[in-house]
């Protein structure tokens, strides 16, 4: 709900559930305390009249919405699942993607996958079950850059939805850019970049081709300096294997052999974490190293790729230092 103290959020409210609670008592008490607060009678501020008529009408809505015993609040998403179970979610935006849309909440993110796409569906929850490790000390580390479904459903319209657990700290890496307009100061950017390695060093461990890694699909930590993967995984597929498809701005980077016979490699992950380097810096000036591992293709193995980025990270910076970006999610979202 609004700031009732903030004469603007107000304003900005669209639905009666977003300045009221869903209580007729309640809201009744909410609208009479808003009325004697904003009357122009008692409140000379030059906003004071819109905002009591936009009062008014939100809680004229809410009484047709009382009466009918329905409700109505911004940035809610209700599922009916296939069995008839109801889920409602709160979230902070949503984003249209190729796929579906994609709803991030402080807790979860969420995608909806239309009705035709449940291959895709079913592949990313093949393929996230499937990742193995080594040892324990890999899945602790590895573990939590990967998607945990907290649920898994269709709807009963025929969607398919895959919920995702995540910590209030994470933010989308392209709304994290968009925060910055469109540039990030290129040493957090070498943290994301190393961050992005090693997720491709697991992924070649497990043979696998994400083609997926891309601004939407990478959610990052700015206090802890991490990166996990919870979107693109309905592209993943078995290095060698035929490929299930891919967002246009990687297939504009896929090696030719790759574009010919259209088989998983890793190297479209590889370039792909160039790409998402390149569209940080935005033409930012960076040091020799970090410039021509930016431009230089990528290898055909994670391992030495990941190599060639910390000699080009060691010969631009010297020392690694942690330093520290004062942004989360309250002010990416302009909570």
């Amino acid at each position: 709900m609004v700031d009732i103290n903030n004469p603007q959020e107000i304003l900005a409210a669209v639905k009666c559930g977003d300045l009221y609670s869903n209580h007729p008592i309640k809201a009744k008490e909410e609208y009479r305390l808003l009325v004697q607060k904003y009357h122009p009678d008692r409140n000379k501020e030059t906003m004071a009249e819109d905002v009591f008529r936009k009062i008014r009408d939100l809680y004229a809505q809410a009484e047709i919405l009382f009466a009918s015993g329905q409700w109505e609040e911004s940035n809610i998403m209700e599922f009916k699942t296939k069995d008839g179970r109801h889920k409602r979610l709160k979230y902070i935006k949503e984003f249209p993607f190729e796929l579906g849309v994609q709803y991030v909440a402080s807790s979860v993110v969420v995608y909806v996958l239309e009705a035709e796409h449940k291959k895709y569906f079913a592949n990313a929850i093949q393929r996230v079950s499937s990742l193995r490790y080594e040892n324990q000390a890999m899945e602790d580390e590895f573990k939590r850059y990967f998607p945990n479904f907290m649920a898994k459903f269709e709807t009963a319209e025929g969607k398919w939805v895959l919920v995702i657990k995540k910590s209030k700290d994470f933010v989308r890496l392209q709304d994290l850019l968009n925060y910055y307009q469109g540039r990030i100061e290129p040493r957090h950017a070498a943290w994301m970049l190393s961050r992005l390695g090693s997720i491709c060093c697991f992924l070649d461990y497990n043979g696998l081709a994400h083609n997926g890694i891309s601004l939407e699909n990478c959610f990052v930590s700015t206090e802890n300096h991490s990166i996990s993967l919870f979107g693109g995984w309905w592209y993943c597929v078995g290095q060698g294997e035929k490929m299930l498809g891919t967002q246009k701005e990687i297939y504009d980077v896929m090696g030719p052999l790759t574009k010919t016979n259209k088989r998983g490699s890793i190297t479209t992950d590889l370039e792909s974490i160039k790409l998402i380097g390149r569209m940080l810096l935005n033409k930012t000036q960076v040091p020799d190293s970090y410039q021509a591992w930016l431009e230089k293709g990528a290898a055909d193995s994670a391992r030495k790729e990941f190599l060639r980025w910390n000699t080009a990270l060691r010969n631009s910076y010297g020392v690694r230092k942690f330093i520290r970006m004062e942004v989360g999610e309250k002010e990416v979202y302009s909570l």
